[in-house]
């Protein structure tokens, strides 16, 4: 019997590609070769299928995306997964075989239909270069390269961390020490200028760049020594400095928005997003109608009814003398290290040149990461860095109008920006409706949050 519980763990079946066709390997019984992990990462981690090819098959293989997974939970992970690798070296297990997808046994099961509806159909490349077998070698020699420009040695192979539709990461070990190879798409090509913009007005603010090209959205990055702010409650001073040192960061930046447009970090103005709201909240398609995770018809409704409200939310929140500023886009205590020089920001990807007080509210909005109680001190942590813009009751107020305001802020992003960046739409296709349900609290607080 098993030592954990199946409730738990994931089910991972592995499509092994030859690099010069579409053939799959199956094992003697017919059946992908495949493992099941009690604990099992995020979805998007792919080190494990690497490391379990080549552990129980001896095959060294290349991960280029999860092709399919069953119905997510709550936690947003599946209990079946599907995963495309490329083979690289590494003699077939014996009675292996290899045939065409289309070959494949069939079985009465999600993972089957999925198949046949084409999961494993290959990937073009367009948005997630990753997702071709010969993007991991075109990587690994751009790695080669800068560690050489340094004057760095490797010291052992090129690591796959993860790969879907928002980057591909990889880590790699040197004579100095860890480094973080990541590749972003077209659509947030902007992170990488932004990342050495941030690191220059801020050093400690971002890690350290090692090399970065802005052309193919490559950055190379030191590893920060340190602990994620969400793994631990105290010291409480930790998390006021995290709030402070990006009001602190915001302000800089407000005095040099310029620097912002030429990282290429995209505007988003509230102006516009008012106007948007009424077509977005339209969009039975963006919001999940009828799809697993999707808001329901009494969700749908409530929002909808709430239109001028939160256009009116949209409005008082320009109104404010504050900003604009870089705004992080998906701010959370587990996007923040804190090292040696203090916090430590990750992922600029969603970033936009937009009011600034959305970044606090994104921050505040996890409020399962939150220690208890803190929530107040946090705010005027924050709070407390644009003070000298406005007085505290104003500050407070375009506060909760942000908090109003920045799910409205992302979902015009994915409609507009990030989901049609993505190759595979299921990938984040629960984003959306994720963000509108964290707003429906908070529609009978308008009234009081907005200006008379």
């Amino acid at each position: 019997m098993a030592s954990y519980d199946d409730r738990m763990s994931a089910r991972y079946h592995v499509a092994i590609r030859r690099p010069d066709d579409d053939a799959v390997l199956v094992l003697r019984d017919g059946a992908l070769p495949g493992f099941r992990l009690p604990e099992p990462p995020p979805w998007q981690v792919v080190t494990p299928v690497v490391e379990r090819m080549r552990a129980d098959h001896g095959l060294d293989v290349v991960a280029l995306r999860a092709a399919w997974t069953s119905e997510r939970g709550p936690d947003g992970q599946a209990a079946d997964r599907l995963y495309e690798v490329i083979h690289r070296s590494g003699r077939s297990p014996a009675g292996a075989r290899w045939v065409q997808v289309g070959d494949l046994e069939r079985r009465r099961t999600e993972l089957g239909r999925a198949i046949d509806d084409g999961a494993l159909e290959p990937a073009a490349g367009d948005h997630q270069p990753w997702y071709r077998p010969g993007w991991y070698a075109d990587m690994s020699a751009w790695i080669e390269a800068r560690l050489e420009d340094r004057g760095l040695r490797r010291r052992g192979p090129v690591r796959q961390v993860r790969s879907w539709g928002r980057s591909a990461l990889l880590a790699v070990e040197t004579d100095r020490g860890r480094l973080w190879a990541k590749q972003v798409p077209l659509v947030f090509m902007h992170e990488v200028a932004v990342t050495g913009l941030l690191a220059d007005v801020d050093p400690g603010l971002v890690p350290p760049v090692v090399a970065a090209d802005p052309s193919s959205g490559r950055l190379l990055l030191e590893h920060v020594e340190g602990w994620i702010l969400a793994s631990r409650r105290r010291p409480r001073e930790a998390w006021l400095a995290t709030m402070a040192r990006l009001a602190e960061t915001q302000r800089v930046m407000a005095r040099d928005v310029g620097a912002l447009r030429v990282a290429g970090v995209p505007r988003a103005s509230l102006a516009d997003l008012a106007s948007r709201i009424p077509v977005l909240l339209d969009d039975d398609a963006l919001l999940g109608t009828g799809r697993t995770g999707g808001l329901s018809d009494a969700e749908r409704r409530a929002l909808r009814a709430s239109i001028p409200g939160l256009v009116g939310a949209c409005e008082a929140l320009a109104s404010t003398p504050f900003g604009p500023s870089v705004e992080h886009g998906d701010l959370s205590a587990r996007q923040v290290i804190v090292g040696k020089m203090g916090p430590v920001f990750l992922d600029w990807s969603d970033a936009t040149i937009a009011h600034p007080f959305l970044a606090a509210a994104s921050f505040l909005m996890h409020a399962a990461d939150l220690p208890a109680g803190l929530e107040g001190l946090l705010e005027r942590s924050y709070l407390d860095g644009w003070l000298s813009d406005g007085n505290q009751a104003e500050a407070m107020r375009a506060l909760g109008v942000a908090r109003v305001v920045h799910p409205l802020h992302m979902v015009q992003l994915y409609a507009e920006r990030i989901l049609p960046g993505l190759e595979q739409p299921w990938e984040m296709d629960r984003a959306v409706p994720t963000l509108l349900r964290s707003l429906l609290p908070r529609l009978e607080k308008l009234e009081v949050i907005l200006p008379a």
